[in-house]
This record gives C-alpha cells, sequence and structure tokens, in this order.
C-alpha cells in the first residue's frame, strides 16, 4: 500500500511551496476554480446566511466572516465586494499568499488578512466580542490530518447561534472517459490513500454533529466535464490543469507513475477533442448551525 504520507505543508518539506501555491501552475489552476466555482459559492455563502438568520441585504450587512485558509484572497474579497458593511477577515498559512491577497485587497470594505495555520486555534485578537457570525473553509479541511481538531478550532470562534460553511471534494471527484484521464486518476486514488483524504465526504456529516454543531446538510455540486457546451469546455480545461499539477504528488512524492508516462497521458488529453469527450467534477458543500 505504501508508505503513508501527511499533508501538512511542514511535512511536504522542499515540495510544500508548490502543494499549497507558490507554484504558478497550481496558483492559475486556483484562480481557474475560483472563476468557475463563484457563483455557486455564492448561492451557497447566502444560504448560510440565512440559516443563521443573517442579513442578506447589503445594507445591513454588518455581520462578521472567517474565511481560513483564504490562499490569496478571491472568496474573501468577492465576500467584501458583495457586502461592503460586513467584517472580514481572511486567514492562510502561505505568506507570498495572504501578502497577494493583502495586496489586492477591495478599497471602502472592512476586510483584513492575516496568516495562520488553520491546524492551530485563531489568535484571540482576531475573534471579534461574542464570536465570528460565519466561518468558512474551502477546499481546506480535506489536507488537514487532525480533521476534528481543525473543526473544534472553527466552532470554538464561532457566535452561539454562528454558522459554517465548509467546501470539500469527495473521493470520487473527477470523472472523465478517457484512458489516460483513468490511468492518473487510479494512481490518484492510491496516493489520496495514503494522504488520509479518502473518506471525507462519509464522516464530516457526523464530526459536525460531535462538535455541536447542527441542521448539518451536505450536497454535491455536479459540473459537466467536456462536450459542445463553453462550460463543459471550460470545466474540461479545469480538470485538465488538475491532472498537470498531480504529476508532483503522483511521480515525485508517491512515485506510482513514471515521469515520462505522466506526460504522455496529459499530452493525449490536451491533444483529445473535447467534443467527444464527457465526465463531470465533483464538490461538496457543507453548512451547519451551531447549536
Amino acid at each position: 500500500m505504501g508508505e503513508r504520507i501527511d499533508p501538512s505543508p511542514r511535512l511536504f518539506g522542499e515540495h510544500s511551496n508548490y502543494v499549497f501555491g507558490h507554484n504558478l501552475d497550481e496558483r492559475q489552476r486556483l484562480e481557474f476554480q475560483f472563476s468557475l466555482l463563484r457563483e455557486d459559492f455564492n448561492l451557497w455563502f447566502d444560504e448560510m446566511l440565512r440559516l443563521g438568520g443573517l442579513a442578506t441585504d447589503p445594507d445591513h450587512a454588518d455581520w462578521s466572516v472567517l474565511d481560513v485558509g483564504c490562499g490569496e484572497g478571491q472568496f474573501s474579497r468577492e465576500i467584501a465586494r458583495r457586502y461592503p458593511h460586513a467584517r472580514v477577515v481572511g486567514a492562510d498559512v502561505d505568506v507570498p499568499a495572504i501578502a497577494a491577497a493583502s495586496a489586492n485587497g477591495v478599497p471602502g470594505t472592512n476586510v483584513r488578512f492575516l496568516v495562520h495555520d488553520a491546524r492551530e486555534q485563531i489568535p484571540e485578537d482576531v475573534v471579534p466580542d461574542g464570536g465570528f457570525d460565519a466561518v468558512i473553509m474551502w477546499m481546506v479541511l480535506l489536507y488537514l490530518p487532525d480533521r476534528r481538531a481543525a473543526l473544534a478550532n472553527l466552532v470554538a470562534v464561532l457566535a452561539p447561534d454562528g454558522v459554517l460553511m465548509l467546501g470539500n471534494v469527495p473521493d470520487q471527484a473527477l470523472r472523465l472517459d478517457h484512458p489516460s484521464a483513468v490511468a492518473i486518476m487510479t494512481a490518484g486514488q492510491q496516493a489520496l490513500r495514503r494522504l488520509g483524504t479518502l473518506g471525507l465526504e462519509r464522516e464530516l456529516d457526523d464530526l459536525l454533529r460531535q462538535e455541536g454543531l447542527a441542521d448539518v446538510t451536505t450536497v454535491v455540486l455536479r459540473h459537466p466535464v467536456g462536450g459542445a457546451t463553453s462550460h463543459g469546455q471550460r470545466w474540461y480545461a479545469y480538470a485538465l490543469a488538475s491532472l498537470k499539477t498531480g504529476k508532483l504528488l503522483l511521480v515525485d512524492l508517491c512515485k506510482l507513475m513514471d515521469g515520462v508516462e505522466y506526460d504522455r497521458h496529459v499530452e493525449q488529453l490536451a491533444n483529445a477533442s473535447v467534443l467527444e469527450l464527457s465526465g463531470d467534477c465533483r464538490f461538496l458543500v457543507t453548512l451547519a448551525r451551531r447549536g
């Protein structure tokens, strides 16, 4: 089965910059992901606000929100853009990412960014009196080895009736009917098993309830990949970008595939006719309220 790999950035050592955002391809992939998921994010963010009885009228939305693992702040800035009176705090372990987020802040809004490791408790001086009205963690929890502790840290800074939104991916995040995609994704499942990231979709709701959260709901977002529509073709471009960035994990770290073979698979996918391909890309969105 192979040696278990801890996905935390400190234990990735010399490769951590690649995996956690400094690599140009990975940064571009995350920006691409933001552009594709922004509408979904906004719809579910507003649903979270309604779950917590928080205002969705921008003129009256003066609540506070913490974005844990914010990266370069795309979603934090999106919240601030839509709700300029809200108090938004974005936190991430990646120092250059936080520098980029701070440099691209939204003028006239109450948003700040700080360097913080999601595996550690939120500093007390960051937490508003009574706690944050809302906390989000978008595509971060699955990379943390101690998910229970990470969730406990989030719940600890929530207001008594505060609400939580999580974004994650299921075990089978991408399905694409091309032999090269199947080969890469089969090896990817082995790598994810070593990382310990499989199974989150099955255990997450129970973990949240054990931390005292109520009204827990998880839904699966499905976006078509490939075909004749512009939407499907954009998602195919994203899928291809995601497969490209997986080379470090599968070839260098887990040694599950030869580099030449990996490049050949990616080249075949890049040269394939997107009109003849079909599949889907899946994400998980979870909402919960502190009971």
